[in-house]
């Protein structure tokens, strides 16, 4: 059977390479996927081909992917892993015109594709809620990854409390307990907070004297959590704003994916993004300081054969990519059906150009008013 050639436009690399490539690389190398990419500014790399039989699109496209696949009526499947489309009355302010450009962009893909695949169930239910009911047939559950294989099982003593935030932790009254909790532990343990990410400084204080690292390449991140005894704790709000809760409550349960599979035991806020995961875990039973204070604790106590038994369990083993892989290739093969194979071209952005447009958004940025709401992403 000759494989199946796709065209991935890429618009968030580290999206595509924390859930999309991993799944991807398991059929490539088995000959059931031939690869090529298509980045933001219209450049195709990766194994090209004359035609291709399925087009993959994720998040926000830039306006040229966008308007590509406006322009060419085919099947595509589309990835979204988080709230990034708002309610058209979620803003007090009108959004500006970029704004607006990526939510049409965002909707009219969700709209369009001829699959829809997520990490949450309770994101997709969310996201066909905004746009009337238009993807709850297409929609397809495609959990994120985690490692591919289990690493070596650990031995010894709990090393450090791990704590890793793509994003600045959104703060509130319950994350500033969780963070005095999580202090107490380290303190009493004479153990050290490792943070991966940007935190706030006044949080860094809490947390005490640690590691910090701002920043990972994913496989690196990966390989730290097999090669370091650890124990996790993943905080998650319960008192935020109604729209950033929403937002929130919509994340999937990507770190007890890679925490489990890292052999690392986590503790987990009483949110629903943990709640809902079928993957074993240990939920604080609030997010008070005693609470998390405890949990951790308990935690220290129980490593590293807690964690040691976590990489083995069957629903940990069913998130490796190479057993995710093969969900995603029948969501792909079925969308290669429907339709006749494509052909793809483009002319690049220039270089120039780009770095143009990128320097007059800065400029716009910084004659932007002080104080306007940002944006939830």
């Amino acid at each position: 059977m000759p494989p199946l050639r796709v065209l991935f436009f890429i618009s968030d690399r580290l999206t595509a390479d924390i859930r999309i490539i991993p799944l991807l690389v398991p059929l490539c190398l088995s000959g059931r996927v031939r690869l090529a990419f298509v980045d933001r500014n219209m450049r195709l790399s990766g194994n090209v081909s004359d035609r291709y039989d399925v087009l993959i699109a994720h998040r926000n496209l830039s306006q040229r992917q966008t308007r590509w696949l406006r322009d060419h009526d085919l099947p595509f499947v589309y990835d979204i892993d988080d709230l990034i489309l708002s309610d058209d009355d979620s803003c007090a302010e009108p959004a500006g015109r970029r704004r607006a450009q990526q939510q049409k962009s965002i909707r009219w893909c969700l709209c369009h594709a001829a699959a829809v695949t997520s990490p949450s169930r309770r994101l997709l239910d969310e996201l066909d809620r905004i746009v009337g009911g238009a993807i709850s047939a297409k929609a397809r559950f495609l959990p994120n990854p985690g490692q591919d294989r289990a690493p070596p099982r650990k031995a010894g003593s709990c090393g450090a409390i791990i704590w890793t935030s793509s994003a600045e932790p959104m703060l509130a009254p319950d994350i500033e307990d969780v963070c005095a909790g999580i202090g107490d532990a380290a303190r009493l343990e004479g153990l050290e907070v490792l943070l991966i990410g940007r935190f706030p400084t006044r949080m860094q204080w809490c947390l005490g004297a640690g590691r910090r690292i701002d920043w990972l390449e994913p496989a690196a991140y990966l390989r730290l959590l097999a090669d370091e005894n650890l124990i996790a704790v993943a905080p998650l709000s319960q008192q935020l704003p109604p729209p950033l809760q929403r937002f929130a409550d919509c994340k999937s349960d990507i770190k007890i994916a890679q925490y489990d599979s890292s052999r690392v035991a986590g503790a987990y806020s009483p949110a629903l993004p943990f709640i809902d995961s079928d993957l074993p875990r240990r939920i604080v039973g609030a997010n008070t300081r005693d609470a998390w204070r405890d949990a951790v604790r308990e935690l220290v106590c129980g490593a590293p054969e807690s964690g040691n038994e976590l990489a083995e369990g069957a629903e940990v083993v069913a998130r490796r990519p190479g057993v995710l892989a093969e969900s995603y290739y029948h969501v792909l093969a079925g969308v290669a059906q429907t339709a006749p194979p494509f052909k793809f071209w483009a002319i690049p952005t220039p270089e120039i150009g780009r770095r143009l447009e990128e320097g007059f958004r800065a400029i716009k940025r910084q004659l932007e008013p002080r104080g306007r709401p940002s944006a939830v992403r």
